[in-house]
C-alpha cells in the first residue's frame, strides 16, 4: 500500500488483547510485509463499546504487549504499541483513535480488521467517517466465505468496487481495502484464560506474556504447589 513521499503507511490493530498472544504476533508480522507496511500499532482497547470489558487493567496489558514485541523477531522497530486510548475520553470508539494519531503524524492508515468486524463495520460509531480516514486490511474468519467478504465491502456506504486485476477493492477518495485470505484472525483469549485459571500453561502465550502473567498473578494464575 503505497503512501505519498513523506509519508508512513502505518497499520492499526486494535483489540482488548485479553491477554496478547502469539496469533496476535502471527498476523501482525504477516500483515506487515504482505501489505509492505511501514510500521504496525497494536492498539489497545481502553473501554471498548460494543464487548465485555477487559479483564486485565489497560496497564498490565500494554505491558504484555511490549514484552511480546520485545521477543518478536527483529522487524527494524516496526510492531510498536500505541497507549493513545488511554488519553481520549471513553469509549474506545475507533474513528476518535484514528483522529488523534492523525494529529500526532498525518500518515496513511490502514485499519486492521476480522473479516467478521466487516460485516458489522455499518453499526460501528461515525462509519462514515472513519472511512474517509482509513484504508481497510481484512482478515479471514473461520467460516465467513470471500464471496460474504466481497458483498460486505460492496454495500458500505460508500462502496469499495473491486480493482480490476488487482487483489484490492477502491472506495473514495482513493481509499482502497485488501482481504487477506493467506493467514486467519486468532480466536478469542477467553479460551486462554480458561486455561490460566485452572492453572495451565498456553501453549499459544509468548514466554515474557506468561511470565508476566505469573509475576502479577492474572487471570487467576496460582502456581502450582
Amino acid at each position: 500500500m503505497a503512501a505519498p513521499d513523506g509519508e508512513l503507511t502505518v497499520g492499526l490493530f486494535g483489540g482488548t488483547f485479553d491477554p496478547v498472544h502469539q496469533g496476535h504476533l502471527d498476523v501482525a508480522l504477516h500483515v506487515l510485509d504482505r501489505c509492505r507496511l511501514d510500521r504496525l500499532l497494536f492498539i489497545p482497547a481502553l473501554l471498548p463499546p460494543h464487548k465485555r470489558q477487559p479483564v486485565a487493567s489497560f496497564a498490565h496489558r500494554t505491558a504484555m504487549i511490549e514484552a511480546a514485541l520485545a521477543g518478536c523477531p527483529d522487524t527494524g522497530g516496526r510492531l510498536r504499541c500505541s497507549r493513545i486510548e488511554a488519553e481520549l475520553p471513553p469509549p474506545s470508539y475507533t474513528v476518535n483513535t484514528v483522529q488523534a494519531l492523525m494529529r500526532e503524524g498525518r500518515h496513511r492508515y490502514s485499519l486492521i480488521i476480522g473479516a467478521d468486524s466487516l460485516l458489522d463495520l455499518p453499526h460501528w460509531h461515525r462509519v462514515d467517517d472513519l472511512l474517509a480516514l482509513v484504508d481497510l486490511i481484512v482478515v479471514k474468519r473461520e467460516a465467513i466465505a470471500a464471496a460474504t467478504v466481497e458483498r460486505a465491502l460492496a454495500a458500505l456506504a460508500p462502496a469499495f468496487a473491486r480493482d480490476a486485476g488487482r487483489e484490492r477493492w477502491l472506495g473514495r477518495d482513493g481509499r482502497t481495502a485488501i482481504y487477506l485470505d493467506d493467514i486467519e484472525l486468532p480466536v478469542s483469549s477467553s479460551a486462554i484464560r480458561e486455561e490460566l485459571a485452572r492453572g495451565t500453561m498456553p501453549a499459544l502465550l509468548p514466554p515474557p506474556v506468561l511470565a508476566h502473567i505469573r509475576r502479577h498473578h492474572l487471570y487467576g494464575w496460582k502456581e502450582s504447589p
